[in-house]
């Protein structure tokens, strides 16, 4: 039996929206959160809308993993819909199938959040 013993480290986002600037609609926002662990067990990211409690689909996340580091970006288009709302990451461990290299079952516990600016969409149109 191989032990499973995973620990992450406090995550880091980015974005390119400012707490004191407003975005245009249809530009184009980025966040990027990462986070290091170490063990078998990589953490797992998840980014949803604060104001609609609604996750974001694959088609607007990549995702990148690997041994020591999870590593997810949030790129949408802004919109008049989206003012006000403040984007939520949220790092976590999850029970997913068991990694090849531990036969252990025992999820982490662990959870962080980052949440973004609020965003203030303008319109392009009067």
């Amino acid at each position: 039996m191989t032990l499973c013993i995973s620990h992450a480290d406090v995550i880091r986002c980015t974005t390119n929206v400012s707490a004191s600037e407003a975005v245009k609609e249809y530009d184009v926002i980025a966040m990027t959160c990462s986070i290091t662990y170490s063990g078998n067990w990589a953490p797992v990211i998840r980014w949803f809308n604060s104001a609609t409690r609604q996750n974001f689909t694959d088609d607007d996340i990549t995702l990148t993993t690997n041994d020591t580091t999870v590593t997810s970006q949030l790129t949408f288009e802004a919109s008049i819909g989206l003012r006000g709302s403040r984007m939520v990451c949220v790092v976590y461990f999850t029970q997913l199938p068991t990694p090849l290299t531990t036969d252990a079952t025992n999820v982490p516990s662990y959870t962080d959040v980052w949440m973004s600016p609020t965003l203030r969409v303008t319109s392009l149109s009067k």
